[in-house]
Order: C-alpha cells, then structure tokens, then sequence
C-alpha cells in the first residue's frame, strides 16, 4: 500500500476583530511574518481552536488570559509554530494572530488547536444500508482488517460492533469510537472531520482508502467531551441508539410536505385529472383520520416550456400553491391546474425548471419531510439547449435536492411514440429518484395506455407516506422501523403491495426504491429532530467504505467553501465558458481566448501564456489548488481542447455552466451554511460542497 499525503494548504477566509492586545503584541512596529504550511508552500499556516480553549498573553499557563472560552472552529494565523516532539505531544505553543499582515494577538497552548492544512473534510454518507463507521486507534489494525477476504473481514467486522453494542468495551478495544447509528444532522449539530493523512488501498478489487481524521465537535458543553467508547459509556450508549428506538421520543412531531411537480402540456391531460382524482379520494380518507390530515401538507407546481418561445402555452412554471396546503383546501386549489391545448414545438419541456422552481421556491415547512412527487411524459433539455432555462441536469438537480433534503420520486409516463426520447426521459427521471440511503431508485415507468397503473402508483407514493405518519400518531413508527422494509401500499388497499398479484421485476423495483427513500428520509428526520452527535474531540483511522459491504460508501470527501470562495469559483468558470465560445468563433486558442476573457489574467500575463494546463494558469483559486482529485477543469490544456470536437466543447461548456447555476443555488439557500465564528460575516460562513460538484 502506497502511502501519500496530499498538498496542504487552508483556505479559510476570516473576519475577527483584533482584541485590545494587538497594540501591545505589535508595539514594536515590526511587520511579522506567518509562518507557511509547507517549505514549498506560500499560504499561510492557520489553527482551529477547540472548544473553551484560551488566548494568552505569553506562552505560559501562569500568564495573563487574554481571552477565555473561545468560539470552537474560531481560525487563527499562526505566526510562531512549536517544533518536534512538542508539537507532536501537545505541550507546546502556537504564536497566534488574526490576519496575515501581522496582527499578532497572543498564544495558544498546543493540545488547545489543531493545524488544518486543507478545506477537505470528511461527512458521512446518509447511515441507511451500510454498517456505522469504526473509528480505529491505529492505521495497523485497520490495514490488517482491509487486507482480509470478505467474509473473514465481515466476520471481524460483526465482533467489534457485538462488542460496541453491548456496551461491555475493554480498555485494550482498538477502535477508539463509532460513528453513531442515528444519522447526524451537521446542519443542526455541525461535526468537522478534517483529513489529515491517507493511504490508499484495493478493497474488494475497488479503490477506497484509508484516514486519519480529525473528529472535532460544535460549541456545546460537551464540544471537549472525548467520546473514546473504551472510556466514555455515555457516548457508547448513545451512538448505539437505532432510529427505531429513537423514534419514540419525536414521531408526534413527524409531518410530511408532498409537493407534485407535473408537466401540464397537452398530452398530460389524462393523468392530470387521475391525479386530481387520486387527491379527492385521499381526501375522503383524511376525514376519517383528522390526526393524520393535519400532519399531512400538499403542495403544486406545474411546467411547460419556454414561454418566450411559444407565448400560447401559458407559462414555463406555475407555482399554484403559494403556501402548502391541506389536503381539503388542496382539492379545491388543483382545480385549477389544467393541460394547454397548445402543442409544444419539439418532444422534451422544461422539466429542470419546474423542479429547480419547486426545491428553491417552495414554502416548506419548517422541521417537516420533504418529498417531490415529480409526474411527465417528456424528457428535459439538456444541458445547453436554449429552452432549458434552468441550467440544470439531472446530475446538478439531484445534488440540488440533496443539499435541501427532498427526497424525490419520479412517475414517468411512457406514450407509444419517441422511443428515443423515452429512453432520455428514463435515465434522467431515474438519477433524480435515486434518494440518498437507498439501493434501488424510486422511479416508476408507466406505460401511456395504463390509466389505473398510474393512479395506483401515486396511490401508493402517498398512502405509503400517510402510513408512516399514522404509525407515528399510534406510536407505532419505531416498529415499523425495525423492519427491514416499510410497507409500500396505497390508502385504499387492505393489504400491504408485497400481498397483491406479483409485480413485475421492475415494478418491485420501483417499490423498493419507493419504500427505502421514505424510511431514509424518516430516518435522516430522526437523526435531526434528537440532536444526533459525530464523535468528537479524537484522531482515528477510518476507510471510507463500509466494512460489511465494500461497494457502499460510508464517508464523502467535501470541500468547505465561504460564500466568496464560491463567487470566486463560479467567476473562474464564467470567464473560461466565455473564453471557450469566443475560441469556437475566432478559432484562436483557448488560453489565448481565455486570457482576453479574464480580467484576473491581465495581473499575470505571462504565466497564462506559458501555462500548459489550467493548473498552472495562476487562475484557479488557491483552495483547489493540490487537491487530490482528477478535474477535466485542472487538466485542460490547449492540445486537449483542440482535441476535442464541437460537440465535446460544447458539453464541458455546458457542464461547467450547470456548475455555475448549482453554486448559485447553494449561495442563495440559507440552509447548510455554517458559521466558524461567532459573530462572523455572513460571508464567513461555510458549506460542505461535494466533490463531484467541483468542475
């Protein structure tokens, strides 16, 4: 196993006043430089502090406190660096300051911070169908576990979580803590788990690796709390807490937002009035369940196409539900909603929009689940065509659903004509449904024909919800829970799907897919709602893949990025989507076109024009710089660009503008932005943005 460490750096913009002792730390007039993250590196070395950690005035506990319980996570330059053994036992100091152009505020004791030489940090795969994360005291001992067959790993593997989940832990346990069972929130209970080395290694024929971590809690009382599972029994007892058992304590609070998004173009009519109907039966079942009703809000929106291109149609987006609604003032509001007699001009509408609209747009309501019950019988644009007017893809618009929490279920009717663009229609509807914690998508596909198919599968989309919300009110949910599917069925069945005629094998697919995605997402409502908390206050080796099953993945690589740090990205790729159609007019080359496009390039010239690569362009933003991931962005060169035909440069163009629209939409959503510092900017705050988000 090849060992490596990828380049450092940090790039945590911060914004924090100096304190009354910056005078007396830089009396002397003399402008101190800070110390770099590397010999090789020009940025500069920063610390978080960890939780009730203190500012002194001198490098001695017996020396003025300049400042006591710090903010957790509050960043500092460092300008004087404890070397060797001190650094590496804790029990030196770190000469701080809070900006790089000498602000010198104080010291800090060692075992106080730690260094963080890069944005990348670990988060954890929604906890559904995989094994929790074993967090273990030495790189050996889980190297030793990779490096068995699958079933003497698992076999392993299940000893040490009967161990955890018994509580009885002896001391020589060499995992040191666990990922809790309950799925964390960082949203609510922010957890950092900063990278700090890795290895790479063959898991199973597939590349995965091993990391060591930083697991570093919020501002709590118990941010300094050090959840070792051998000493510490109250966080043993807590992480081991399933959702089932947890669910007690919160389902009276369960509540679901069931929004429709559906394409309302002439050949919809049908299924629009199928849908309507569906809705008034459901209504009449809610009368009898008053309890469930009122847990129970439903939402509209509808699309078309571009309005601009064909004014007849109406409307591109039509939210018909201002406020999510009853299902009694619902019947009444969907009346409303009707098909346009007006054709469109090709097969695919606008698809992206009506659900970028329903993500962003929609009042939900706070602490509820979230779901889009999405219906067409048309693909989206794709990425670049003049009608989609949102800039999505399915790809961007599943992260974008992701990043709020909704979970998505998609019904896509399949007409007798254009097979090529039901094909189309299929690979998108079913990446969109494809919910986080889930193994199978919760897409279904409908033939055009089949009329009281589709009325049972909206059927069941919602009465499989309302089950959920009935087993919460009857304080039933967590056994429900404990079973190793939820029952999927319509309101007005008898009997659960799985007891009906047998489905097909796709259809028993999509009802899979449909019950995982509701369980997931009651599940990440469980972990929210009981304050769920990630190990904190340790170093561990991890792997990223679940030891049971190694083509799961239990930890995602993101990069935390402040507001401006995005702005900056998404500048960055405005101005090389301009550099590349101004190239495809001019035929100049693409650095050529790039460097008349960029206003930065003009503050060196020289170094675009002798760049082989984007990497060393000086215009890529210096927290991308060094990570250690392949990027079509990093390697594009001029010889790989001319490379490429029009249509190749059309799609990296188009990708990367699809980039730009999901940055914009993660900027402008107050939800998942965390503040480092108390009393911070706004700007200042961060946002765990996936890697597979980055161009």
């Amino acid at each position: 196993m090849q060992k490596f460490i990828p380049a450092l750096f940090m790039t945590l913009l911060i914004s924090v006043f100096p304190t009354s002792a910056d005078a007396a730390a830089n009396a002397g007039g003399e402008k101190r430089a800070t110390v770099k993250i590397s010999e090789r590196s020009i940025l500069p070395l920063r610390v978080l502090t960890r939780a009730m950690s203190s500012l002194y005035e001198k490098p001695d506990e017996s020396a003025a406190v300049v400042q006591s319980n710090l903010p957790t996570f509050m960043p500092y330059y460092v300008y004087t660096r404890p070397e060797g053994e001190e650094r590496e036992s804790g029990s030196g100091w770190y000469e701080v300051g809070t900006d790089n152009r000498g602000t010198v505020v104080g010291w800090m004791k060692a075992s106080d911070v730690f260094e963080w030489k890069q944005t990348m940090c670990l988060m954890y795969t929604h906890p559904e169908n995989r094994k929790p994360v074993l967090m273990f005291a030495d790189e050996d001992t889980l190297g030793k576990l990779i490096a068995e067959n699958p079933e003497a790993r698992a076999e392993q593997a299940t000893k040490y979580y009967d161990i955890i989940n018994s509580g009885d832990i002896p001391a020589d346990f060499p995992v040191v803590s666990v990922e809790p069972q309950t799925a964390v929130d960082y949203a609510r209970q922010f957890y950092l788990m900063p990278i700090l080395d890795f290895a790479t290694a063959r898991i199973d024929g597939r590349e995965g690796r091993i990391l060591k971590l930083a697991a570093v809690g919020g501002s709590g009382a118990d941010a300094r709390e050090k959840t070792d599972i051998r000493e510490n029994r109250a966080y043993t007892a807590q992480a081991t807490v399933t959702p089932a058992q947890a669910a007690p304590k919160v389902e009276k609070e369960l509540k679901f937002d069931i929004v429709w998004v559906i394409d309302t173009t002439r050949s919809m009519g049908p299924y629009i009035e199928s849908t309507k109907e569906v809705v008034r039966n459901l209504s009449l079942k809610f009368a009898s369940q008053p309890s469930v009703a009122g847990n129970i809000r439903f939402g509209m929106w509808a699309y078309r196409d571009a309005l601009a291109a064909m004014p007849k149609i109406g409307y591109t987006t039509m939210n018909f539900t201002e406020e999510l609604q009853p299902v009694e003032q619902f019947v009444k509001f969907i009346d409303d909603v009707k098909d346009t007699k007006v054709d469109s001009l090709d097969f695919p509408e606008d698809v992206f929009s009506g659900l970028s609209d329903a993500v962003t747009k929609t009042a939900w309501t706070p602490g509820a689940v979230r779901v889009i019950i999405l219906v067409g019988d048309a693909p989206g644009h794709k990425l670049g065509h003049k009608w989609n007017l949102s800039g999505h893809d399915e790809v961007t618009m599943r992260a974008l659903a992701t990043d709020n929490k909704i979970t998505l279920i998609a019904i896509q009717i399949r007409p007798n004509e254009a097979p090529r663009h039901q094909k189309t229609a299929q690979i998108q509807f079913s990446v969109l449904a494809s919910n986080p914690g889930t193994t199978e998508s919760a897409y279904f596909s409908i033939p055009g024909n089949q009329m009281k198919q589709f009325a049972r599968t909206t059927e069941k989309s919602l009465g499989s919800a309302m089950a959920l919300v009935e087993a919460a009110g009857n304080n039933t949910l967590g056994s429900v829970l404990e079973e190793d599917s939820i029952p999927v069925k319509g309101f007005s069945d008898d009997v659960p799907v799985q007891s009906a005629p047998e489905p097909s094998a796709d259809a028993a697919k999509s009802d899979i897919g449909l019950g995982q995605s509701l369980r997931a997402a009651v599940v990440q409502w469980i972990g929210s709602k009981t304050d769920a908390k990630a190990p904190r206050d340790i170093l561990a080796w991890v792997t990223d893949k679940d030891l049971l099953n190694t083509a799961r993945a239990s930890l995602e690589v993101h990069l935390l990025v402040t507001k401006r740090q995005l702005d900056s990205l998404a500048s960055l790729l405005s101005d090389m989507i301009k550099a590349g159609r101004s190239g495809q007019i001019s035929g100049d080359d693409f650095f050529t076109s790039l460097q008349a496009a960029s206003a930065v390039a003009s503050r060196d010239p020289d170094r675009l024009k002798s760049a082989k690569s984007m990497a060393d362009s000086g215009l890529i933003p210096a927290f991308l710089e060094g990570l250690p991931y392949s990027s079509k962005v990093m390697t594009l060169s001029n010889d790989l660009w001319n490379s490429w035909g029009p249509d190749e440069q059309d799609n990296f163009l188009n990708e990367l503008d699809a980039r730009i629209v999901a940055y914009r939409a993660i900027h402008d959503n107050p939800e998942g932005w965390v503040s480092l510092n108390q009393g911070a900017d706004s700007d200042e705050s961060v946002h765990p943005v996936p890697l597979e988000l980055l161009p």
